[in-house]
């Protein structure tokens, strides 16, 4: 989550506003203040002075800004291609397991039972 944060937090400089940050990454403005307060209590620093109208960095958000651009893109060189695939949602594994399940010969040993056993051979 702190990779996260620390990328939503360029967003955030690179838009220039928060809800601009958010929208480019599908968060609520709610969830783009609430994860930069996280990442802010994380170093224990304000990282951006914010006003209705405008934000700026401070000293400590400069320094993270010119470290973490590299940190971001170093790790996005040791993730695999696979981590970035997309992965299923559990109701298609439960399709999935009910498609299998479906498909076994099964043995039900009583009516009032609900162990079913693959049939001897």
């Amino acid at each position: 989550m702190l990779l996260d944060n620390i990328a939503l937090f360029l967003t955030i400089i690179e838009k220039g506003s928060l809800t601009a940050a958010g929208r480019e990454m599908g968060l609520s403005p709610t969830t783009v203040s609430e994860r930069l307060a996280a990442l802010e209590a994380h170093y224990g620093v304000v990282l951006l002075n914010r006003t209705t109208r405008a934000i700026s960095l401070t000293e400590e958000g400069r320094t993270l800004m010119e470290g973490a651009r590299g940190l971001l893109d170093s790790v996005s060189e040791l993730r695999p291609a696979s981590a970035w695939a997309p992965r299923p949602s559990p109701a298609a594994f439960a399709l999935v397991r009910r498609a299998t399940w479906a498909a076994m010969p099964c043995h039900v040993p009583s009516p009032n039972s609900s162990v079913c056993t693959p049939p001897s051979r």
